[in-house]
């Protein structure tokens, strides 16, 4: 699912950015840039580019202290090629591994 105000809802990963020729689909994690399709709403069947900010697998917390993280749904937000977001606004909660990674999303996150 698509977690900001850009116009798409659903997306399909077909590719990890940085991680090989091969589609590593299940080497994903909170903060990776991906390659996707959208499914539905607006760039349905374009191939845009998204960053994860959720996951429903555990991640481990990123300053090393043994709590982990889970959520109820996986979901990105749309970027451009140099990284930036495509909307204006996040909904709902994301990753601190991502937020650690990305401020600019975790900026968009906090209001």
């Amino acid at each position: 699912m698509c977690q900001d105000n850009s116009g798409a809802y659903k997306m399909k990963i077909m590719g990890v950015v940085g991680k090989g020729s091969k589609p590593h689909v299940r080497a994903v994690e909170p903060g990776d840039v991906v390659v996707v399709v959208g499914r539905t709403g607006g760039p349905k069947n374009k191939v845009l580019r998204a960053i994860v900010t959720r996951m429903r697998r555990n991640t481990p917390e990123p300053l090393g202290n043994g709590f982990r993280h889970a959520f109820d749904t996986n979901c990105g937000v749309l970027v451009d090629q140099e990284g930036n977001p495509v909307g204006s606004k996040i909904f709902g909660k994301i990753d601190p591994r991502c937020a650690l990674r990305w401020p600019k999303l975790a900026q968009l996150s906090a209001r």
